[in-house]
């Protein structure tokens, strides 16, 4: 500290920075209105000390700490001091000039605005790459559309009794207003009747999101740390691993793999599980009934997840978001009125999320939601903190849209039914189409006898292209050639193979976009033999 001539202190302070492998000194001037060192020693008393670590250009111990003063008690104006730390640090952090290093550092490259590697490394989304697919080649089928097998949307509208309450949503004078985080009052006790009385969960809390895919990044920021795994099976959904890249990193994904039949591999579940220390894995998630597989897990087998998931006290994301499309009723058993219900697990160590967007057709609404068991500590502990995440990501979805949810919910499980059995044409014109691929593989005696996967659950059929077939080459010339559009399996985790969706096209039109895949298939695929 040096004392000026109007008894004021200074002092110089030297902050090491560690930028690119590189330190740099910088120098700053801290004037403090204060006539005696003793107040200037009380300050140095409350300043942050901060560890450095080395390997750099300028060779300082392992132990040298930086000092960073915490007192903002000055004579200067809060302009004059955003003047004095722009003409001391520059707009840029190399702009440090002084020492030799500094100067050498000077002619050297400044960085660049850069965006999260975390976000780098994560899956292009690929519904918008098909989208601009379908645009590119769109001018070649002006006569005639191109069909749309790609995206998984329902052909239908939502019902009627949505539409009602859409309209008297305008009227509600809290319209405009935030509500509770975790959803409207109304809505959370008709969603607990839901989940009671259609999916066997009783005592949960539960958090409505904007959509399934909200449900799924509040799961994930709420139960992983930075070091955590988590697991996936491929074919995965492409958004689950999406989410776990671009908040934990691409290394923070583990993808394991999948039976002949679509299901997980609990053999290598259970080696992956118990050799976890090392691997910090925290969370599973499953699908169920899959997409992109198309298959829907009895549930005996989803049983087995669960005793393996909690016998190593890991999460188990279970998304049941196509709880309505168990085609072979695999995981379906009867209520009362003869209604099929949809089981779910409420262990403690298990989260379930829905969503309006299939079922009920709402997908534009974004409405989805999460129940965690509210009996467990580690579960009541997981939902406070989820709040935290709900509260900073959307606040709380659209009163709008819970609003229309919440009427949706009058017309049932039923009326959702009825709309989901109009599937059977489409879903068997697609399983028609993917034949030739069946007969091909058959046909070869080194190939692959099962090469279709899906069609029992979900809205999806996978199928198995010949050997080194680019399956993103194909996607597009079937778009630009036979004007159908379908998913890259290489953008779930399964090159060479494709995803098509047989919901999003009424009946009639998808039997069109049937014919024109299989057209596409003999022509493209079985002449690539």
């Amino acid at each position: 500290w040096t004392k000026t001539k109007n008894k004021r202190y200074t002092r110089t302070m030297n902050i090491w920075r560690c930028y690119s492998n590189s330190i740099y000194v910088l120098s700053s001037i801290v004037t403090i209105s204060k006539t005696t060192s003793t107040a200037a020693k009380r300050i140095t008393s409350s300043s942050l000390y901060l560890p450095i670590t080395t390997n750099n250009k300028r060779r300082i111990s392992s132990t040298t700490f930086a000092f960073v003063s915490t007192t903002t008690t000055t004579t200067t104006t809060k302009r004059e001091h955003k003047r004095t730390f722009q003409s001391n640090f520059g707009t840029s952090p190399l702009n440090m000039s002084s020492s030799k290093d500094d100067k050498e550092s000077s002619s050297q490259t400044s960085p660049t605005l850069t965006t999260s590697s975390y976000v780098q490394e994560t899956l292009d989304p690929c519904v918008i790459l098909m989208k601009q697919i379908i645009s590119k080649h769109s001018s070649k089928w002006t006569q005639t559309q191109i069909y749309s097998l790609a995206q998984g949307v329902v052909y239908w509208k939502p019902p009627p009794c949505a539409y009602t309450a859409l309209a008297s949503s305008l009227q509600n004078e809290e319209l405009h207003t935030y509500c509770p985080d975790e959803g409207l009052p109304s809505l959370l006790s008709e969603l607990q009747t839901k989940l009671s009385n259609e999916n066997n969960l009783q005592n949960v809390n539960v958090i409505v999101t904007s959509g399934a895919n909200q449900a799924y990044v509040n799961c994930v920021s709420t139960l992983l740390s930075p070091s955590d795994k988590a697991i996936v099976f491929a074919p995965y959904y492409f958004n689950h691993v999406m989410a776990i890249q671009m908040m934990r990193g691409d290394d923070a994904c583990i993808v394991g793999p999948t039976l002949i039949g679509g299901q997980p591999d609990l053999n290598w579940l259970e080696d992956t599980l118990s050799s976890s220390s090392s691997n910090k894995i925290q969370m599973v998630t499953l699908v169920n009934p899959g997409n992109p597989t198309g298959v829907s897990l009895s549930h005996d087998y989803l049983q087995q997840i669960v005793s393996l998931t909690k016998k190593y006290n890991v999460w188990l994301i279970m998304d049941n978001t196509y709880e309505h499309f168990d085609h072979a009723q695999a995981n379906s058993i009867p209520s009362g009125d003869d209604t099929n219900v949809f089981p779910c697990f409420n262990d403690d160590h298990v989260m379930n999320i829905f969503s309006f967007s299939k079922g009920y057709a709402m997908a534009g609404f974004r409405v989805g939601y999460v129940a965690i068991s509210n009996v467990g500590e580690e579960a009541k502990e997981a939902y406070r903190q989820m709040l935290k995440v709900q509260d900073t990501i959307p606040i709380c979805t659209s009163r709008v849209s819970q609003l229309v949810a919440l009427g949706a919910l009058e017309a049932g499980r039923q009326w959702v039914i009825d709309q989901v059995s109009t599937l059977e044409k489409g879903r068997n014109a697609i399983l028609d189409a993917l034949q030739p691929l069946q007969e091909l593989h058959t046909n070869d005696c080194n190939g692959d006898k099962n090469v279709i996967m899906g069609g029992s659950g979900a809205m999806y059929v996978m199928a198995k292209l010949p050997n080194d077939m680019d399956d993103q080459k194909l996607a597009n010339d079937l778009v630009e050639k036979y004007g159908v559009a379908i998913i890259p399996g290489s953008f779930c985790g399964y090159p060479g193979w494709i995803r098509v969706c047989y919901s999003n096209l009424p009946p009639d039109e998808c039997i069109i976009a049937a014919s024109r895949l299989k057209d596409g298939i003999l022509n493209l695929c079985c002449c690539h033999v």
